[in-house]
């Protein structure tokens, strides 16, 4: 899922539209720019949980950052992943795009 930019409350929005739809595969990751113009990845918790991801970024990934997380990426213009794993950056949407594609093959 794609958000024009970050800052607005979205999780519970998220969980209601995912019920109403009856949606069965339900979404991993939200994607959305920060105030500098980095796209964030962000993984989404399951309902009712603040901190337990419906699946988080890569653990080996975690705690990278710039050309050390390129590598283990394998694509440039990543910028970082949070040690928890919760959420990155990446310079592009695409790049950001395909970040989460491998999280989710790697999964």
């Amino acid at each position: 899922l794609q958000f024009p930019s970050g800052g607005m409350p979205w999780k519970d929005h998220l969980y209601t539209l995912e019920k109403e739809m009856g949606v069965e595969t339900l979404i991993k990751f939200v994607l959305y720019t920060d105030q500098g113009g980095m796209w964030r990845i962000q993984a989404v918790t399951q309902e009712g949980t603040a901190f337990t991801n419906r699946l988080s970024l890569p653990e080996a990934w975690r705690g990278l950052r710039n050309a050390e997380l390129c590598a283990a990426v394998g694509i440039e213009g990543c910028t970082f992943v949070h040690n928890a794993g919760f959420i990155g950056g990446h310079k592009t949407l695409e790049g950001a795009k395909t970040m989460v594609q491998k999280a989710l093959e790697l999964a």
